[in-house]
């Protein structure tokens, strides 16, 4: 019998353990179902989503740095996608792909199951892309007042920012360029500090966009990079006592969502948080 396919497009994709996490659960729940990693170049989106429309998947998981970009191929969004306006998960209804934003719920889920309160704090979020706007949005459902968007492209921040004011005027959104003078405004008068960017990320574990001496033991510091699984944002944070956050809550509080999207059935959240924890500590 011809198992399913559900796949991940993006580039890269070599760092990637959302197989492992997946495959590992349908093993485990002896479903016919095969996760794979497709490294997809940006010219090649819209081949890429032709052929996987063609080849009958039953869905997919979409990563950096198309989860914009992939919008226009799409037949249809969910109210989540059309707000958050990102997709990370594609779900295939009878030959209709339809985009899904799971990636909020990531961060969501993250704070709920911490325990971590964002009513009535302020938020510095680093890089405007398609993971900002979905940390955007959750934050911003959590109750945080102020977001700092603080992105290397100002541009790019001042349009996001426009964006969600217009979607959530009670909201203070601030979009700054990232400059040393900045960052040390927008962190002071933050309690979340949270990088969305690929800076950190394995084989250039060595790079963070934070200068060490801006971080405080009051901070909440969260980085959706989880390999490695401590980026050096997350160490120098560590070091001043600050409560951090690693890449895996999201990771795998966003794709329990996607899972249920695409099977119907509620996943082992255990068994996947052990997996890429697994996995990830063997990579050190």
């Amino acid at each position: 019998m011809h198992a399913k396919l559900i796949c991940l497009i993006g580039d890269p994709v070599e760092h990637s353990i959302s197989p492992i996490i997946h495959n590992e659960v349908f093993r485990a729940l002896n479903l016919n179902y095969v996760y794979l990693a497709f490294r997809v170049l940006p010219e090649d989106l819209m081949d890429a989503v032709r052929g996987l429309r063609a080849l009958g998947v039953v869905g997919f998981n979409v990563t950096i740095p198309h989860k914009v970009s992939v919008m226009k191929y799409l037949d249809e969004l969910s109210p989540d996608a059309e707000v958050v306006g990102s997709v990370n998960t594609v779900v295939n209804m009878g030959g209709r792909l339809v985009g899904y934003n799971t990636d909020y719920l990531g961060v969501v889920n993250t704070f709920k199951n911490l325990g971590i309160k964002l009513e009535g704090t302020s938020a510095t979020v680093l890089g405007a892309g398609g993971a900002s706007r979905a940390v955007i949005y959750a934050l911003i459902l959590g109750g945080v007042e102020r977001v700092f968007i603080v992105n290397r492209t100002l541009e790019k921040a001042v349009s996001l920012a426009g964006e969600f004011s217009i979607k959530f005027p009670n909201t203070s959104l601030i979009p700054m360029s990232l400059t040393q003078e900045n960052l040390r405004e927008a962190i002071q008068k933050s309690h979340i500090v949270i990088n969305t960017t690929s800076v950190g990320m394995y084989p250039r574990t060595e790079e963070s966009l934070v200068p060490p001496d801006l971080l405080r033991s009051d901070l909440v510091v969260m980085d959706v990079v989880y390999n490695p699984l401590e980026t050096k944002l997350l160490r120098d944070a560590k070091a001043v006592g600050a409560k951090v956050i690693d890449g895996v809550n999201m990771l795998v509080y966003q794709a329990v969502a996607s899972f249920k999207l695409w099977t119907g059935i509620d996943p082992p959240v255990d068994m996947m948080f052990r997996t890429a924890y697994s996995v990830l500590r063997q990579l050190r």
